[in-house]
């Protein structure tokens, strides 16, 4: 029997290892990477930086070192042998449950729950000790053995239950990811991040105008996104709308400078542009910001300032001088295109169809659901 300890289960021991290293070291370096990094960036209030190669390495190894203690300690080596990775799962699942309130709820109720789990769990191990005595002794240890398989089926509830454990919050893991890559200057890459899902808030609009900005496609491409608060959500308020990581510094300065006096980003544009402080990249905030809030005749009025309209316009703007003409008996600005005017009269008609009303949001979804038509619509209360 102790032969058989010593060697029958070293395939086992080395299977749940590799498991545990793979699962834990790409969990961190790929899923979790930057909800660790806004965690240490928060609450070491920026002074240090998380390396997400060096983060997860570290991370891997000390968990698995207190997995070959508790191996050590316990000895349990035949069915009860995943157990031994319990605590390192658990305490991976800790360090990644880390919420946009970080710095006031991070481990919060874990300080007392985590050690109560222990005192379970010291529990279970010594039912567990009691019990291996009494299993029946079999050299069926190959890797498609019953007892491989009930250490694995064990890892893969394990990991599952550090996944749940972690930070899930999918909007969350989009604004981290975009807040990285504005750091590191790959607006592409933030503009990519949750291109296809309708999930978004106030902050990952914020973040999403600002990368459009940065990479001159605001006009552009800013409605092909789900967008939330109106001109509200352009500029960090501290509460619904804000950054984690990303000095907000770096934004005014983008855009010509900061007020001391607080203010609506709507209004903070406007006298950005009163002061004459206002960068390009302004011009096409405060025009997207009267955009934002469904306000036409604020945006015809302000477009003449900064593009000539008889030459070619970011393709929203058209969109919003088509839309305006159409509502507008006697337009300050008298836009049309054949091609837009056309396909503008398809969605108008689309939109009061009596058709089948799944059709209907199919189409729409399908065809202009990425136009400014179709945000108008939505969020102007115009029937």
């Amino acid at each position: 029997m102790a032969q058989f300890n010593k060697n029958g289960t070293f395939l086992l021991r080395v299977t749940c290892a590799i498991f545990f290293l793979l699962f834990t070291y790409f969990y961190l370096y790929d899923y979790q990477c930057n909800i660790l990094a806004v965690a240490q960036h928060v609450l070491s209030h920026g002074a240090t930086h998380y390396n997400r190669t060096v983060g997860a390495i570290v991370i891997t190894l000390v968990l698995w070192l207190i997995q070959l203690v508790l191996y050590a300690l316990t000895g349990l080596g035949r069915r009860g042998h995943a157990l031994t990775y319990v605590p390192s799962l658990l305490l991976l699942g800790v360090l990644t449950d880390v919420s946009p309130n970080v710095s006031d709820s991070y481990l919060g109720n874990w300080l007392w729950a985590f050690p109560l789990l222990m005192v379970l769990y010291g529990f279970v191990v010594w039912v567990v000790r009691q019990l291996e005595p009494m299993e029946p002794a079999t050299n069926a240890t190959g890797l498609f053995s019953r007892m491989m398989w009930i250490n694995m089926l064990q890892m893969v509830v394990f990991a599952l239950v550090t996944c749940g454990i972690g930070c899930n919050d999918t909007v969350f893991h989009y604004r981290m990811n975009v807040e990285s890559d504005i750091i590191d200057g790959d607006y592409a890459k933030a503009l990519s991040v949750g291109y296809y899902d309708a999930k978004t808030d106030s902050s990952l609009t914020m973040l999403r105008v600002w990368a459009l900005s940065e990479s001159g496609k605001l006009g552009d491409h800013l409605f092909e996104y789900p967008l939330k608060g109106r001109s509200d959500a352009m500029l960090p308020n501290g509460r619904s709308v804000q950054m984690l990581m990303a000095p907000e510094v770096k934004l005014y300065e983008k855009l010509g400078g900061y007020f001391k006096q607080k203010m609506r980003p709507r209004q903070y544009l406007e006298k950005l542009h009163q002061k004459g402080y206002a960068t390009p990249q302004a011009h096409d905030w405060l025009l997207c910001a009267y955009l934002l809030d469904c306000d036409l005749d604020a945006f015809v009025n302000a477009l003449p300032h900064y593009y000539n309209v008889q030459k070619a316009l970011p393709l929203h703007y058209r969109e919003a001088l088509v839309l305006y003409n159409h509502l507008r008996q006697h337009p300050h600005i008298v836009y049309h295109s054949q091609v837009m005017d056309a396909d503008f009269e398809d969605f108008i008609q689309l939109l009061h169809s009596t058709g089948d009303v799944n059709t209907r949001s199919f189409l729409l979804h399908t065809n202009f659901d990425k136009t400014y038509w179709n945000y108008y619509y939505s969020n102007s209360g115009r029937k």
